[in-house]
């Protein structure tokens, strides 16, 4: 009877100790899913705070961002359209208004890497009719297999609340055409924000 007591006893550890496991799992699980809330939080929220919006003398008011929402080293933050809903993003009719009011140019400069070789850095310059100005580089896009393509385009993603599925922007270079666009929304474009 001594040994069946000591395996009893011995299960009830076992029963106890795989309990406490689970129940720390989930607790970790779940502090975890809080602790990435987060962080995606501070960095929206630390991204938006360092942002500088610019009044281009619009009618309807509206202050567009000088430049894409970026990381915290400076890149261009790239998302898809589900992850970009957190931001403020422009409304289509924003962003006819910023195409049909503002005056758009383009330039271009040369520059050379440390191999010898060169490349063309491009960019729209918008100009509002107040004489502000924000600039647009060339950003394309991600697509499902992680390499940037259209990269001679600036893309980025339109807040899409009436459904008619115009949901990005975009601006192309040589023959500078303004447009909006119905973009596939699992791929990754920049994010431009308004206030």
């Amino acid at each position: 009877m001594d040994s069946f007591n000591k395996a009893k006893e011995y299960a009830d550890g076992k029963v106890v100790e795989a309990l406490n496991q689970v129940v720390a799992d989930a607790y970790q699980a779940g502090y975890n899913a809080g602790y990435q809330d987060s962080i995606n939080k501070v960095v929206k929220d630390s991204a938006l705070e360092k942002t500088e919006y610019v009044d281009l003398g619009l009618p309807s008011g509206t202050l567009w961002a000088s430049s894409y929402v970026e990381d915290e080293k400076g890149n261009a933050v790239y998302l898809t359209q589900e992850e970009s809903k957190a931001y403020n993003l422009p409304t289509l009719e924003q962003w006819d208004e910023l195409r049909r009011r503002c005056k758009w140019n383009e330039n271009s400069e040369k520059n050379w890497t440390e191999y010898g070789n060169y490349y063309y850095h491009s960019w729209a310059i918008c100009l509002g009719p107040n004489g502000n100005k924000i600039t647009f580089e060339l950003t394309g896009l991600y697509e499902e297999f992680s390499y940037c393509s259209q990269t001679g385009e600036a893309l980025f993603w339109l807040k899409d609340s009436d459904g008619c599925g115009r949901n990005s922007a975009k601006i192309t270079l040589n023959d500078l055409e303004l447009d909006s666009n119905s973009t596939f929304s699992g791929y990754k474009l920049c994010l431009r924000t308004v206030k």
